[in-house]
Order: C-alpha cells, then structure tokens, then sequence
C-alpha cells in the first residue's frame, strides 16, 4: 500500500526493516518495558536476528556502562563517576534510578542548583547518579544518528556517529556531547530521539530508508 511521504516517521508508531537477514526495529526509544524493547525481547526468543539486540538497548541507555562500552571501543568519552551526594561543579548529571532516561541530563554550574537536581534526581538521596566533571570552557553538543549517519555535522562528529553506530546498533539515537575549548569531542550519553524533533533533511533522511525497506505499515 502507497503512503505519502509526510506520514512518515509518524509519532509512536515501530517500523520493522529486512536487510541481511535480519529484523531492525526503528523507533523513538527502546527504553526499557516499552513496546520495542519487548519485540526484540520476543524476537530473541523466537530465534530471530534482531537489530539493536536488548543487550545492546540496555548498554546504551545506562549512562556509565554506555561509556565504558564506548571507550573499549576506542571512542572518547567524558570521566564519569558515581556518587550519592557530591558533584564537583561544573557537571553534566544523570539520573541512575529505575525510571532514569538519558533524555534527562542536567548542566550545572553552581552548588545551591547542584543541590536542587541531586536532590531531584536521586529521590531524596535513595538512588546514585553519573557526574561527568567538564571544563568551564565546555559547551554540550547534540547529534541525531540515523543508521550511524548525521547531517549536517562535522568530520569528528561524523566520524564519532558512524563509530557509535557500529558499537550500538541503535538506529536512531541522540548522541550528546561535550566540546572542550580545542574543539574536540567526547560522548556523554545515547539518548531516545522523538520523530518530531528530528529536522527536515534528518525526516527525509529516514523516510527514505523506510520507503525502501518498511514491513507492515501500521
């Protein structure tokens, strides 16, 4: 059945692709206990070869073992530690708590709002987070990665999205990164992306993919 192109990639709705024997589910996030972390969870379970594998979901969405993995693997990463209570300032935060998503990360620069986010984020100090101490000079920087590519980004970060793709097998990602002052880059998460904020060459990019290669258009 024909679709119009502008109906794809729709909010909510998992694609399924065929390409070398195997299933690549798309999506906007495969967190943990949403519907296609369950079909790759079943699709394991059926014997069927799937693109990410649940290992490979769970790997990319909790942050410090997100950067270990990455770092075997020869990408640069920001120094992360785990703590309770203490953020050397300035720092990216992430949540460690069950619900955690790396969507939600914090920038913080002073100690009174340190205290605010740990606070929130740990539930009165029930839960550790992940703190990555960055320079003063850092900025963070954020790239989608649609099958390992970018539009519209530098050669690092293209080389950086193609490297991390090839460890992940995340379809669609958010790659979120801190620049230092000499340009260089180093990953600090992987993050769920919705459709509606991918940009129009990034839609098209997608889209195209899916015309070629979509099974069962819901």
């Amino acid at each position: 059945m024909n679709r119009r192109r502008d109906q794809i990639p729709k909010k909510d709705i998992m694609y399924t692709l065929l390409e070398d024997g195997s299933q690549y589910i798309v999506n906007e996030s495969y967190f943990y206990k949403t519907e296609p972390y369950y079909t790759i969870v079943k699709n394991e379970n059926d014997g069927i070869m799937t693109t990410p594998s649940s290992k490979d979901v769970l790997d990319a969405y909790i942050v410090p073992i997100c950067l270990e993995k990455a770092k075997l693997a020869g990408i640069p990463v920001c120094d992360w530690t785990i703590s309770y209570q203490f953020v050397p300032l300035p720092a990216i935060v992430y949540g460690l708590n069950y619900f955690s998503t790396p969507s939600d990360h914090f920038l913080v620069n002073e100690n009174e709002e340190a205290k605010r986010v740990v606070k929130h984020i740990t539930n009165h100090g029930k839960y550790p987070f992940c703190c990555q101490k960055i320079l003063d000079s850092s900025t963070i920087v954020k790239c989608v990665s649609i099958f390992g590519r970018s539009v519209g980004c530098c050669e690092e970060i293209t080389k950086i999205a193609e490297r991390i793709y090839q460890v992940f097998k995340l379809p669609l990602v958010e790659i979120v990164m801190v620049k230092d002052g000499s340009g260089s880059y180093t990953l600090s998460s992987l993050a769920p992306v919705k459709y509606s904020r991918l940009s129009k060459e990034e839609k098209e990019m997608l889209q195209d993919l899916l015309d070629k290669k979509v099974k069962g258009f819901e």
